[in-house]
């Protein structure tokens, strides 16, 4: 039996033949993992073999959506589909902190909650 030792090549024809199964009706298996920090939660997406220029992050409201698509090289206009799912994100997420970051083929999104949360503070009681 004789190996393939170019990695390049192997990387390739992985990568083409996940596409080929996403659109014959197979699926992409993405890993999504969130976790529940105490001073935040952070969202873990992994897709074997795409690049970080295929993910989209949008916010709308407290609804965030996390897609990933891939570019044809023939057509820039055609994008497959790979992934998409919205999390409905609770009131102790501050929006305006939401960041991302892709290492070691993952996106991480990181979803900072508010810093009121962690003070106590006195309530005076009229009367």
């Amino acid at each position: 039996m004789k190996l393939i030792k170019n990695k390049e090549f192997l990387q390739q024809i992985a990568h083409q033949i996940d596409v080929l199964n996403t659109l014959g009706g197979g699926i992409s298996l993405p890993q999504v993992k969130v976790d529940k920090l105490e001073k935040g939660a952070i969202i873990w997406v992994a897709i074997p073999s795409v690049s970080p220029e295929a993910y989209q992050i949008a916010l709308n409201h407290n609804q965030l959506t996390i897609m990933a698509t891939h570019q044809s090289d023939a057509d820039s206009e055609e994008a497959i589909p790979l992934f998409s799912q919205h999390f409905m994100l609770p009131p102790q997420v501050d929006l305006s902190r939401i960041d991302a970051v892709f290492a070691d083929q993952e996106l991480q999104v990181r979803l900072p909650y508010h810093t009121s949360v962690y003070q106590t503070r006195s309530i005076d009681i009229k009367y």
